[in-house]
Parts: C-alpha cells; sequence; structure tokens
C-alpha cells in the first residue's frame, strides 16, 4: 500500500501536484493520529501541522499553495 499526497488547486477539482511517500502506515499513523487500522484507506485533507510533520519526517518541502491530500494507492 503507498500512500500519495495529492495538491489540488482552490476550486479546481483535477490535481496539479503529486508525491508518492515512502513511508509505513505505522509511521503515517503518529502524524495522522489514526486510531482504527482502517483509517490508513481514507483520503484527508492536509492539517498545516500534518503537512509541517510530512516535511519534517520526509526532507522536502511541499507546496503551499495548494489544498494538499493524503490519499492511498493500493
Amino acid at each position: 500500500m503507498k500512500h500519495v499526497i495529492m495538491g489540488v488547486a482552490r476550486n479546481e477539482e483535477v490535481a496539479s501536484f503529486q508525491q508518492t511517500l515512502e513511508l509505513s502506515r505505522c509511521e503515517l499513523t503518529g502524524i495522522m493520529g489514526w486510531k482504527d487500522d482502517d483509517d490508513c484507506l481514507y483520503d484527508y485533507l492536509l492539517t498545516s501541522e500534518q503537512i509541517s510533520e510530512l516535511e519534517r519526517f520526509c526532507s522536502f518541502e511541499l507546496p503551499r499553495n495548494l489544498d494538499l491530500y493524503l490519499t492511498c494507492n493500493s
């Protein structure tokens, strides 16, 4: 299971940014605050805190002009 960050411009429906994450579900659980095993299967609009944690953990910078979502590709 791979998780991907998708960036969508406000008022748009198509992602203009995509970044695959090389993090395990366990690593993402701490960042996302997931409680149940199935929580990793849903799409999430990332908060500014989650974005900062992902940037720090993965050592990359994410775009600030897009709504960023965490999605799952199985």
